[in-house]
């Protein structure tokens, strides 16, 4: 099979492959599409962002990686002990499965579990000469992680399930009340997305900020009350004016730098949090200052199942907006061109960008 191969740090290639085999209680997933997501452009830079942002560690990466964890598709073949009957279900991948023994999956949270395993990316597959992922013509999925895809949700639009499900946990890991008002600072799919659940969930009141104007427009479309370019006004300023001189609720930050991080605290209130959603290993320093009135500083990693479930039910209602984020959608064959797209979104104008094999 064809599938889209990290052998090393910026060496990606297209090529031929064996068909993974199936294990017990796995399903072979016939890709129909899989997006790129910023994580993957990490990988290609040699990163480990799955290590790096839910253990807080620097672990090496696979020498030979599938990428690819924003999946869905059609099961082509199942393994022992699932139904034939499931034989041509049309399916969106939960990504990743934890160990279901450890102090983590045990309460509830498998998204900490150091000894999961995960498509696409470097964790769990130590016994294998290659890493599975959705990059691929066929890639091997859990059976129970293979959720029925409703006849009117589109291949293309299901990859930002994966997405929607962290989003889900990142609001939720703001603790909204109903009606709040939050900042969403980086306005990429996963602040669109954030943006689409604060409100669902709870009627948010969301500011956008961002540094092109794109995005902005696509937040403005999608319900952000207030958009802000961050090159032209100063978004603490107009975030303390969006909510009425107190400041937010909330900030979710997808961007995760020294910058946005200090400018994130100074837009909450008292009692506010901000959730970063991208962590590297770099340092960064905040006054102490910046923690008082019980202001907090948290990250956000992943999803659990269920709220994996609250994302797809959220997508399937209609209350979440998978369609407008799809700016690109290209052949497996031109998969490097794709990542190109993605790498270069200011130009390119890429929101995200999908695989069809």
């Amino acid at each position: 099979m064809k599938a889209v191969v990290l052998r090393t740090p910026g060496n990606l290639t297209l090529e031929d492959v064996p068909t993974p085999p199936l294990g017990p209680g796995q399903v072979l997933l016939r890709v129909r599409a899989c997006g790129i997501c910023g994580s993957d452009l990490r990988y290609l830079r040699g990163e480990n962002p799955w290590s790096q942002h839910t253990l807080g560690e620097v672990r090496p990466n696979p020498p030979q990686m599938i990428l690819g964890h924003e999946v869905s598709g059609e099961i082509a073949e199942v393994g022992e002990g699932v139904p034939r009957a499931r034989v041509g279900e049309r399916v969106v991948a939960l990504a990743f499965k934890g160990c279901g023994h450890c102090v983590y999956c045990l309460a509830g949270q498998p998204n900490l579990c150091a000894d999961t395993q995960h498509l696409g990316h470097g964790a769990g597959w130590a016994d294998l000469g290659l890493n599975p992922g959705g990059m691929a013509e066929f890639c091997p999925l859990w059976a129970e992680m293979a959720y029925r895809l409703p006849e009117h949700l589109s291949f293309e639009e299901a990859t930002l399930l994966d997405g929607a499900g962290v989003a889900v946990h990142a609001v939720n890991r703001g603790r909204l009340s109903q009606g709040d008002a939050v900042a969403v600072i980086g306005c990429g799919s996963i602040g669109l997305l954030i943006l689409q659940v604060a409100r669902a969930l709870h009627e948010a009141r969301v500011l956008a900020v961002d540094v092109e104007p794109k995005p902005l427009e696509l937040a403005s479309r999608l319900g952000a009350a207030k958009v802000v370019d961050a090159r032209e006004r100063d978004a603490v300023a107009a975030t303390a004016a969006f909510a009425g001189g107190l400041g937010a609720a909330a900030v979710f930050n997808t961007v995760g730098d020294q910058e946005t991080v200090a400018s994130g605290m100074r837009m909450l209130r008292r009692g506010g949090i901000q959730v970063l959603l991208a962590v590297g290993m770099e340092s960064f320093g905040l006054p102490a200052a910046a923690l008082a009135g019980e202001r907090a500083l948290t990250t956000s990693a992943n999803n659990t199942y269920d709220e994996f479930e609250c994302a797809l039910r959220l997508l399937t209602g209609g209350r979440i907006n998978a369609r407008a984020l799809v700016t690109h959608v290209l052949p497996l064959a031109d998969a490097l061109k794709g990542f190109e797209i993605a790498q270069r979104k200011p130009d390119s104008g890429a929101i995200k960008v999908v695989l069809t094999p």
